[in-house]
């Protein structure tokens, strides 16, 4: 999970037993970093983060893992950018959409990356 609410990320590495597919929250600079090292399931990303977005990560990590680009699900509580709104258009099956129940995030993970 990226996001730069380390809390959120923390309940819900808590709420999914910390399995390998639900590691800690990268919070700050290693939010890009994290994504380009390990293997993921699914990468939950916060869309706007005040130093980083989500939309940032995105095309960071989609030039050097792409396989990851349809992994990632991007978490808004409203695209408040005209970037925002156009970049969502283009990845319309790829968001959850604040505030979210675990109940979601668990059905992510069972079905893959791609949101319904």
């Amino acid at each position: 999970m990226i996001d730069d609410e380390a809390h959120l990320g923390v309940t819900l590495s808590s709420a999914c037993g910390r399995k390998p597919t639900c590691p800690p929250c990268a919070v700050g600079a290693r939010r890009s970093d994290a994504a380009r090292r390990r293997r993921f399931d699914l990468i939950l990303c916060d869309l706007m983060m005040p130093d980083l977005t989500g939309m940032d990560v995105f095309e960071q990590v989609g030039r050097e893992r792409p396989a990851l680009r349809g992994r990632f699900v991007f978490m808004t509580g409203g695209a408040v950018t005209e970037r925002a709104r156009k970049f969502l258009e283009q990845v319309p099956d790829q968001r959850l959409d604040k505030p979210f129940r675990l109940e979601q995030v668990e059905a992510l993970l069972r079905r893959g990356a791609t949101p319904s």
